[in-house]
């Protein structure tokens, strides 16, 4: 649970990078840099910033562009993403340099397309852009200021953070036009829906889940692989704790004779049974559990367990701190054992006392 549902968010976390929690689009438009610019008025934008209300977020105006960057040494298809102002969350994955001052050509682009084109901090370099077929490229310089790292292979090694400005000059826009409008922050359930109901028709609200639904497939396949694994684990616990309770039954068979002829009834004598197992499934349970939240907090301390981010997008195992599930998964496996180990208990206890003690 803890791991699964750790890679889940870390995922979703570096996808919202570069698409933000949801984005404002035009109406059935799909992620591509050669999208329209929107068509909101002041007051559209005036209710877009102001919601989802109550939350802790930022909205970052966007346009894109896509071209050719070009070295001296290489070239590589590459596409600008103009930001009024830097979203916070993509300034956290700089890694080297300083993030771009804007107004001007300072660009941030990732570390793996520095390596592909040789460039470093304060190189500079050369992009090309179509704006129309019939006539010849238009050549745009930058200036390199940082390098951004994300461990999303597809998006870094395509992505270039530069000023919004740039791109709508290329795109022959006015400073208030603007291709999409991505929010950060937390949201909820119903944030979409409400928003959704504030925009003119020409718009709509995007979720990473819908931009990119084969991903959060594969994502949610963790959930199947949780609920298959648990399950799988219970029944082996469940059958271990009805071998022990058979077991322990059979080697006092005496004692419980001994009970059965002094009037006890079946129902007590079962009770009695799982009073006493019950202790060892509460101490089986504590250890268990102790024991897995060390490696847990080992792991989530010193990311000591490595995964392959060109196939996981991160280098390590994420650990997620689910509380209400642990709590659930040990009620569910306590209430499980427990359960399975009535059927063997009950079949003993109608054994005729004379029979066993005579056998013994």
């Amino acid at each position: 649970m803890s791991t699964g549902q750790g890679l889940q968010k870390a995922i979703d976390r570096k996808v919202a990078t570069f698409h933000g929690d949801l984005q404002v689009r035009g109406y059935q438009q799909a992620l591509s840099a050669d999208a329209a610019p929107l068509p909101l008025s002041d007051a559209d934008i005036n209710r877009i910033q102001s919601n989802p209300k109550g939350r802790t977020g930022a909205w970052h105006s966007a346009c894109f562009k896509a071209g050719m960057a070009s070295t001296p040494s290489q070239m590589m298809g590459a596409q600008l993403m103009g930001f009024s102002s830097l979203p916070e969350r993509i300034s956290h994955t700089l890694v080297a340099g300083q993030l771009p001052e804007w107004p001007s050509n300072e660009v941030c682009i990732s570390r793996e397309m520095a390596r592909q084109l040789d460039l470093d901090v304060d190189s500079t370099f050369e992009m090309y852009f179509s704006r129309d077929p019939a006539s010849l490229p238009t050549l745009r310089y930058y200036r390199v200021s940082g390098l951004y790292e994300t461990g999303l292979l597809e998006w870094d090694e395509s992505f270039i953070f530069a000023d919004e400005r740039q791109v709508q000059k290329l795109n022959r826009w006015e400073a208030h036009e603007h291709q999409a409008w991505l929010y950060y922050g937390e949201l909820h359930g119903q944030d979409i829906e409400v928003l959704r109901a504030l925009l003119p028709v020409e718009c709509d609200v995007y979720s990473a889940r819908q931009d990119f639904p084969q991903l959060y497939q594969w994502l949610d396949l963790f959930d199947t692989n949780t609920w298959i694994l648990g399950i799988i684990l219970t029944l082996v616990a469940a059958f271990n704790a009805s071998v022990v309770v058979f077991i322990r039954v059979i080697e006092r068979r005496k004692a419980v004779a001994i009970l059965r002829t002094m009037g006890l009834s079946t129902g007590r004598l079962t009770q009695a049974m799982l009073a006493l197992f019950s202790q060892s499934v509460l101490k089986g349970v504590f250890g268990g559990n102790v024991l897995a939240f060390c490696v847990l907090w080992a792991q989530w301390t010193w990311k000591f367990l490595p995964l392959d981010p060109y196939t996981y997008y991160v280098d390590h195992v994420p650990v997620s701190w689910d509380w209400f599930g642990f709590a659930a998964a040990n009620l569910f496996i306590i209430t499980a054992v427990l359960t399975t180990s009535v059927l063997p208990a009950k079949i003993l206890s109608k054994f005729h006392p004379s029979q066993v003690l005579r056998m013994a």
